[in-house]
């Protein structure tokens, strides 16, 4: 990442967070459209686990 941003460590950063933020809206709507049957129950959490 940081050879990608030309070792800038807050591009790279601002860009992980755009990268987040991108799959956080992909989730929601996937979320939106997809059936509770379709997933079993399943539903999306937002937040990791704490390791």
């Amino acid at each position: 990442m940081l050879a990608w941003h030309d070792d800038d460590a807050k591009a790279a950063i601002r860009t992980l967070l755009d990268d987040c933020r991108h799959l956080r809206r992909q989730l929601a709507l996937a979320e939106s459209v997809m059936s509770r049957g379709m997933a079993r129950g399943w539903t999306p959490r937002y937040e990791r686990d704490a390791l």
